[in-house]
């Protein structure tokens, strides 16, 4: 049976701890890695000592664990949820009779991170999904262009438009998921009359970002995604129809505003194919579309 885990505790099962919360708690990257001060990597020595013990109450309070700086029955599964990590600590004996060993530091050897009987270097599996947290708000402004339907009646349309949006982010490096939920108002030209035509839509979209990106440029040009909404569409201020819509798109952006590591403003271009049914009219269209714009990422809202 597992023993709890405390401070001033030593033992390979200290070092295997040492090396989870190293896993865990890389360098901050918002936003894929929780925000907070640098995380430089605990030295893996078999010693539950006062840095092993603050970097555990970091990891308790990140996942809602009770943060008493212990590692027992609640916190162990949570820590250790992929599969069981061994670590082999050099250990030197003590220069007596007896035949005990004790830990020492020693820079001999490096640690080696594997399964029972394996000596080669690998890491816990990854959780299927990392944690989520609602990362920013984004308004986001600018134009669209809808080309004649493949499917189903319509004509080319264009329309200027205004979106707020809520995005929650999956907390890991590089490819990574994220929901966002918002509504959308726009403004445009019936094809015949060249009435406006202003229409609100909310939606939901879920998207995985970061597929093809480049950092060091704040580039990321393949984040694919799904979209579904509702729309109600007007002219004259008068309710025309409510439509229904399911979307697959692609959106390029690149960062050229930041603050740390925050994006502040981003350009954007989005390639979209829609599926839109008109619930009045009981008719649906497929068509093609661009969109481009500024996004501001804001936390007054």
């Amino acid at each position: 049976m597992d023993r709890t885990l405390s401070r001033g505790m030593e033992g390979q099962d200290v070092a295997e701890l040492q090396a989870a919360l190293n896993y865990h708690l890389r360098p901050p990257h918002p936003p894929h890695t929780p925000e907070g001060p640098e995380r430089p990597p605990l030295k893996v020595d078999g010693i539950f000592g006062p840095l092993t013990e603050a970097r555990l109450i970091e990891f308790q309070q990140l996942n809602d664990l009770d943060d008493d700086g212990v590692v027992g029955r609640e916190t162990r599964p949570v820590l250790f949820n992929a599969r069981k990590i061994t670590v082999k600590v050099p250990i030197n004996k003590a220069n007596d009779t007896s035949g005990v060993s004790s830990f020492q530091r020693t820079n001999a050897t490096p640690f080696v991170v594997g399964l029972p009987g394996n000596q080669t270097q690998v890491s816990p599996n990854k959780p299927l999904i990392a944690p989520v947290k609602l990362q920013n708000r984004q308004v986001q402004i600018g134009g669209s262009l809808t080309l004649e339907p493949i499917v189903g009646p319509g004509a080319q349309a264009k329309t200027v438009f205004l979106s707020v949006q809520w995005t929650w982010v999956e907390q890991k490096d590089g490819r990574h998921l994220e929901l966002a939920l918002g509504g959308q108002f726009a403004l445009g030209l019936t094809p015949d009359t060249k009435e406006l035509a202003p229409s609100a839509q909310s939606f939901a979209q879920v998207t995985i970002a970061d597929l093809v990106a480049f950092d060091k440029a704040n580039l990321h040009l393949f984040s694919p995604s799904a979209q579904v909404s509702y729309q109600s569409n007007f002219v004259q201020s008068i309710l025309k129809s409510n439509s229904v819509g399911v979307s697959a798109q692609n959106q390029v952006t690149w960062d050229f505003v930041k603050i740390g590591q925050h994006d502040v403003l981003s350009l954007f271009c989005q390639q979209q194919l829609a599926w839109t049914y008109d619930l009045a009219a009981r008719k649906g269209t497929v068509a093609p579309s661009f969109l481009a714009g500024a996004i501001w990422q804001t936390n007054f809202f």
